[in-house]
């Protein structure tokens, strides 16, 4: 018979689980929903071809560790000559060229291969990358608002990023700075300044933390990437203090300093900002500042919960990236322009299992895409950079194995303890209290989160990890990206029948 000590330890336990579980499924459930009419991409996850690209980065990156310095040199040099070739005709065409952007995003591995064969080579070669960037996200307000267009941005765009992602790993830490800044972006609003870094009001934050749920929201889009949030700066011209404005799933609206913010940059946090030509701010340079002002006094005066049914077009309620979009819609800017999607059958039927209705959605990630914003400038830790590739790689051989038929689970007799924590939830929001499990998330939805995030990740991350350190014993140098999805596979296929009810 269980006694009342043995029963309220047991409450606890469950309680905490919940609670983790839920707290982790913020980014999760922070998936932006409904889209407005304006251009939408036909819902398809886009493909690297990636038996083609493997192949050939895995021979040239093995003859550039045999290349001799020298060589390497006279190789980046070639590669500045081609690409500042093909910078110019991109910068110049009003359609999207897009042979000219498959060719400079090959150039971006190739260069990427050289960095990482030769550290001293690797500042050189992230300019070449920050140089296709800028040119392509300038040029690309001119060309047409479709998947072609969009395809050929993203290989150049995270592309590149993937390309010194990759490099810095095999270079080591600390060869390239923590602070990458990206383009000057002149702005009359009120700044902060942020470890020497112009933080203005109006700017928009995307970031990327360390949970499993930020892995799959990133990794889940039909184009796969890095940031799952997004939230917008504020800065007061009188007393100069800086405010994030933002949406939680514990919370809904929230305030948070940008010194708070700017705390959990350890994987990925990217400052975008309206481009100082933009029609709108050259008519109102004040615009930015304007949008974050009226947003931030909205909230303040009339916090919202969360919005769990993902209607953009409805701001009694709000998820993250509605924060962002309805305060410059507000002003008249309207971001993301074209929309990507998450339709991977398998990715469908997690998020459906998790709550998630809408899936045509403003990605917060589609952001570092639009043309009408600028990147200013991006922390990163290279520290961090292993475990964040570590939980990319075990998400995407999640979203395969689920794509066969494999689901998030949890064990049948932990759900009515679940729901009796429910309704003590609900009780703790109609108290003004944060509640174990947020509003607008069942119990099987935070068991499912839960078990991505207590047992699923944490034993196949372990697994890799020592996969990984035994490839580095054998081969002399770090698993690259695609090797490491390939141990995750293997990680995946060794302990999947451990895993179950969390994963089935």
């Amino acid at each position: 018979m269980m006694t009342d000590s043995s029963l309220r330890g047991r409450l606890r336990t469950l309680g905490l689980v919940l609670a983790v579980g839920a707290a982790a499924g913020f980014l999760l459930l922070a998936v932006p929903a409904r889209p407005a009419p304006t251009p939408e991409l036909a819902p398809a996850p886009f493909r690297w071809n990636a038996s083609d690209l493997v192949a050939s980065l895995e021979a040239d990156f093995e003859q550039a560790r045999q290349t001799p310095l020298a060589d390497a040199e006279a190789g980046a040099d070639a590669l500045d000559a081609l690409g500042d070739g093909l910078l110019v005709a991109i910068a110049e065409s009003e359609v999207t060229p897009l042979a000219a952007l498959t060719s400079l995003a090959d150039r971006q591995f190739d260069y990427a291969l050289i960095g990482a064969a030769h550290a001293s080579l690797l500042p050189r070669a992230e300019a070449f990358v920050l140089r296709a960037r800028t040119t392509v996200l300038r040029a690309a307000s001119a060309w047409p608002a479709e998947r072609s267009t969009h395809e050929a941005m993203y290989r150049v765009v995270f592309g590149g990023r993937m390309a010194m992602e990759e490099a810095l790993i095999q270079a080591g830490p600390n060869v390239l700075p923590e602070l990458l800044e990206i383009e000057v972006g002149e702005s009359a609003t009120p700044f902060i300044d942020v470890e020497g870094v112009r933080v203005h009001s109006g700017d928009i934050l995307l970031s990327r933390g360390g949970a499993p749920t930020s892995a799959l929201i990133a990794r889940g889009s039909d184009f796969a990437n890095t940031f799952s949030h997004a939230a917008l700066a504020h800065v007061d011209a009188e007393t100069g203090i800086g405010t994030v404005v933002e949406s939680l799933i514990e919370t809904g609206s929230v305030l948070t300093t940008v010194e708070e913010f700017l705390a959990y940059k350890s994987h990925r946090v990217l400052v975008l900002r309206l481009r100082p030509d933009h029609p709108a701010l050259m008519g109102d340079p004040l615009l930015p500042h304007r949008a974050a002002t009226a947003m931030l006094d909205q909230l303040r005066a009339n916090p919202v919960p969360y919005d769990f049914a993902m209607d953009w077009a409805e701001a009694s309620k709000m998820f993250c990236a509605e924060v962002v979009f309805h305060a410059y819609l507000e002003q008249g800017v309207e971001l993301w322009p074209i929309r990507s999607a998450m339709s991977a059958p398998g990715l469908v039927r997690w998020l459906s299992g998790m709550g998630v209705r809408e899936f045509q959605t403003l990605v917060p990630s589609d952001l570092e895409y639009d043309p009408q914003l600028l990147p200013v400038v991006e922390w990163r830790n290279a520290a961090a950079l292993q475990e964040y590739r570590l939980d990319n790689a075990i998400t995407d051989v999640l979203l395969e194995d689920a794509d066969r038929g494999t689901d998030l689970g949890y064990a049948w007799y932990t759900l009515p303890m679940g729901r009796v924590l429910k309704g003590l939830s609900v009780a703790q929001s109609w108290l003004g209290w944060q509640p174990i499990i947020p509003t607008g998330m069942d119990a099987s939805a935070a068991l499912r989160v839960s078990a991505l995030v207590t047992v699923v990740n944490p034993t196949l991350k372990g697994d890799l990890l020592l996969r990984e350190s035994q490839f580095l014993d054998e081969q002399g140098f770090r698993a690259p990206y695609w090797i490491l999805v390939d141990l995750a596979r293997g990680s995946l296929s060794d302990l999947k029948s451990d895993l179950s009810p969390a994963l089935r």
